[in-house]
This record gives C-alpha cells, sequence and structure tokens, in this order.
C-alpha cells in the first residue's frame, strides 16, 4: 500500500487462462504484414496461436483467441491524471515512455497568514527520468534550480522543487523554499519516498493568479526499465521493456516491495531471449540488420486500479504483439513477419481439418479510424488518418469486397504517440482482420516445435493448400 495507492489483484497464471495457453495448440491462416511498409506477402502462410500440446487443442482455444489474439482496443482504457485529482486513497500513477500528465494533491497548506499556499502534486509511484516541461495551464515555465523565470508575472512569486521519486530522497525544507518555512504538518519525515513529486509554493498576488490556483501538468519522461541487451537500468520508452519491467515490478534494484504494482513475476520468469528480439523489433524498422528508424515506442500513463489484464493489453497495443506464459516463462512477440519456422502436411494429422473462410460481419471492417495522444497534439487526444485513405485503391477494394458498405472500427491507442506509429498499428489491425481463413486440427508431437506468433507452412493436397 503506498502513499495514495491501492492493492491491486494479481493475474493468476494457473487459472484457466494458465491452463488454456500451455495446453492448446490453434492455427490461423493469415498473410502476415512486412515490417517496414506493411505490404502484404503473396503466399499463404499460417500462424501459430500457441506452443503446446497439439493433443488438446479443444481446451480453451476460446479463451486464447479472447485474450491473446490482438483485439482492438475500443475503451482507449485508463490513460491516467488527465486533470489534477485530489483524494485520500487515490491509485498510484505508473508513466512508461515520456507523455504529459496531471497529478494527485497528496498535501495541500498556507503559511503566513495565507500569504503562501503549499501544494505537494504526486505524478508517479515511482521514480522517473525527469520532470521535462511544468506548465500553469497551458503557460510552459522556464525554472533557474526551484524559482521560476519566465513568463514574467510568475517571477519572484512561485517556487518549484523537483522529487523524481527515489528511494532515498529528502523531504522538501525551508532551504528548498528561500527561507520560507513549510506547513507545520509537512515535517522532515515527509519524503514520500518512491514517489515522483513536485513541491509547488505559490505567494498570493492577484495579478499573478487571476483565476485561483493554476492547473499543473507535467511533460515527463517517466520509468527507468531493465534492459537485457545491455544489463543496465536506465530511461526507455521502448515497448518490449517496459513490459517486462511490468511483469517484474518489485523485484529488480535494491528495494523489492516499494514498486510493486505489477505482477512481481521473478526475473527468472520471463524469457528475456525473446524480450531482446522484441526489443530489437521494436527500436528498429529492418530486423535483424538492425537499421532504421523506430518501428515500435510506448508513451503514456495509467493508473494502479487498471487490472493487470487490462494493462498487459493496453501496453501490448504500442507494439501490436503478444504477450503469453508458457513453459514456465513470460514471452513476447511483437507485430513483425519471419520467415515459416516450420512445414506441415497430411501425415502430421491426427484429426479432420475444419476450415472457416469468413466471420460474421459484425467482426468485420474495412476502415480504421482512432486517437492517439502526443506531442503532435499537444498531449491532446486527436484522430490520425484514416485507413486506408478514403477513395484510394485500397479503400474502393476493400468497400467492393464487402458489398459497398463501409465498416469502421474505432482504435484507440492509449500508449502511441505519433501519428507514423498509429498509423503502421492500424494497417496491422485491418490486414489481420481482412485475412479470414482459418484452419483448426490435432497435429501430432511434431506441433510441439512451434509457439505462439510463429508462422508454420502446411500443404494439404486436399485443399489446395501448397
Amino acid at each position: 500500500m503506498g502513499l495514495f495507492g491501492l492493492d491491486i489483484d494479481l493475474l493468476d497464471r494457473d487459472s484457466q487462462l494458465g491452463a488454456a495457453i500451455t495446453a492448446a495448440v490453434a492455427f490461423a491462416v493469415a498473410y502476415y504484414v512486412g515490417p517496414a511498409a506493411g505490404s502484404t506477402l503473396t503466399k499463404l502462410q499460417f500462424a501459430t496461436q500457441s506452443a503446446s500440446a497439439a493433443y488438446a487443442f479443444s481446451l480453451g482455444t476460446s479463451v486464447l483467441t479472447k485474450a491473446l489474439m490482438p483485439q482492438p482496443e475500443l475503451s482507449g482504457g485508463d490513460q491516467g491524471y488527465l486533470i489534477t485529482q485530489r483524494g485520500s486513497t487515490m491509485p498510484h500513477q505508473v508513466i512508461y515512455g515520456k507523455t504529459r500528465i496531471a497529478s494527485g494533491i497528496v498535501f495541500q497548506g498556507t503559511t503566513d497568514n495565507n500569504k503562501y499556499l503549499h501544494s505537494v502534486l504526486a505524478f508517479a509511484g515511482h521514480e522517473i527520468e525527469e520532470f521535462e516541461t511544468i506548465y500553469f495551464n497551458d503557460e510552459v515555465l522556464t525554472l533557474s534550480g526551484n524559482d521560476v523565470t519566465a513568463p514574467a508575472k510568475y517571477v519572484g512569486k512561485v517556487k518549484i522543487v523537483k522529487k523524481l521519486g527515489t528511494t532515498t530522497q529528502s523531504a522538501v525544507t525551508s532551504s528548498d523554499l528561500g527561507g520560507v518555512t513549510p506547513p507545520s504538518q509537512w515535517t522532515t519525515d515527509c519524503k514520500l519516498l518512491a514517489t515522483a513529486y513536485l513541491y509547488v509554493m505559490l505567494e498570493f498576488d492577484a495579478d499573478a493568479f487571476p483565476n485561483g490556483v493554476p492547473e499543473v501538468t507535467a511533460v515527463i519522461k517517466g520509468k527507468k526499465v531493465y534492459d537485457p541487451r545491455t544489463s543496465t537500468t536506465a530511461w526507455s520508452d521502448n515497448p518490449a521493456l517496459c513490459l517486462r519491467d511490468y511483469l517484474t515490478s518489485g523485484k529488480e534494484g535494491t528495494n523489492t516491495t516499494i514498486y510493486n504494482y505489477g505482477l512481481s513475476e521473478d526475473l527468472e520468469s520471463v524469457d528475456d531471449d525473446l524480450v531482446t528480439i522484441a526489443a530489437n523489433v521494436c527500436d528498429h524498422l529492418n530486423y535483424p540488420v538492425l537499421s532504421g528508424g523506430t518501428r515500435f515506442s510506448l508513451n503514456g500513463a495509467f493508473t494502479t486500479n487498471t487490472t493487470p489484464y487490462d494493462a498487459i493489453q493496453n501496453l501490448s497495443t504500442s507494439m501490436g504483439g503478444l504477450l503469453w506464459y508458457a513453459q514456465g516463462k513470460w514471452r513476447m512477440k511483437p507485430a513483425y513477419y519471419t520467415s515459416p519456422v516450420l512445414d506441415l502436411n497430411e501425415d502430421d494429422l491426427r484429426s479432420g481439418i475444419s476450415v472457416n473462410t469468413r466471420h460474421s460481419r459484425r467482426d468485420n471492417f474495412n476502415v480504421v479510424k482512432g486517437t492517439f495522444r502526443g506531442p503532435e497534439s499537444d498531449y491532446q487526444p486527436s484522430d490520425f488518418p484514416q485507413v486506408p485513405v478514403l477513395n484510394s485503391a485500397t479503400y474502393d477494394a476493400l468497400l467492393a469486397a464487402d458489398g459497398g458498405q463501409e465498416s469502421v472500427i474505432d482504435l484507440q491507442l492509449p500508449f502511441t504517440d505519433n501519428t507514423t506509429e498509429a498509423r503502421r498499428l492500424s494497417r496491422i489491425t485491418l490486414e489481420r482482420n481482412r485475412q479470414q481463413l482459418s484452419v483448426q486440427a490435432t497435429f501430432g508431437l511434431k506441433a510441439f516445435q512451434v509457439q505462439v506468433g510463429d508462422i508454420i507452412r502446411l500443404t494439404n493436397t486436399r485443399l489446395g493448400f501448397e
């Protein structure tokens, strides 16, 4: 339990979902999106949907389909505090990457006959990299030490002390406030360990604050995360590293309890080989060459009253990928194409083949629209250009295939902060939905070689799969 935090129930990996993940195998026919431009292949491939026993395909197939397939996030999820909150039992915020965010007021008081207003604004329940930019309402503040030097109306009227949320930080004292003594309730024991906060002191001035106390927000570079590629802990907006951090929060560093807001998995329970691959894919458009710009990034916030299932689902949207638990380890894979890892044919079958050629109209769509939130829109929720572009050749072809009816999905990307990546993820979502042929079958022990997200090649002469 943190200063203003709430404990949350952790995901039970031994539940029916966990059993289904470790016991089921499904194969879904799909054209896969290319790594850079998102072009589709011209060769029929098959993607495995689990990594375990072929003999128990029927167990939990519907659970896997719902829980592990990359489904469009319709609600947008918890995006943290967008305006300042007040309360005694507010949940902590968790910030990954960089975003503009508001805070929770955890202390407020006055001194010198109401001349000074002292406010403690908690932004995150963990250590952050930095407060990059601080705003009063929509005005950017310039600071020199703890003093505001611009805009001019705030000069001499505002003190702001930044605390980054370390486990050794000290309390704010009069020496930080230019000799002004904090309220008596604020003592040297008020350290707010592992809480990133701003101590804001305002001197009353009707000209400086004509509308009362200003709304304080900040652009924050959030949590430092461990990178198994370099064995270092530093700030990063890499989705794979942020997901790994959420899984293992409370298990790294010298303090093993203070950051316990995620799953608190043992470090040995995460497959760092796959994390390394996923991190490299996210960092580079060209993999495994490791060149080109960033493919996927993760920037945003959520609060600790978000369930682990929802948090993982929302974090995963930033890389269009999968996260699953199998064979004693958490494993992940972002959205990128790999060559087939296995060939299967009629000799490997242990059952008949069930083929679904098309899903229902209710689940079908041909246009992806949605919102993102980032510096391009001054951190306000904003629409990204639809995919495909209106009246383009692709748009016309999809409409013709659906009898001229436009069907739109509203794709919310709470952890994507730019239009380039938003449209890339939209293209992936659209391609996955449009490739609707799926195959279900039981295979022999040879299928043990594959895992979630693997692509296999299935040959079946009768069905024309070659």
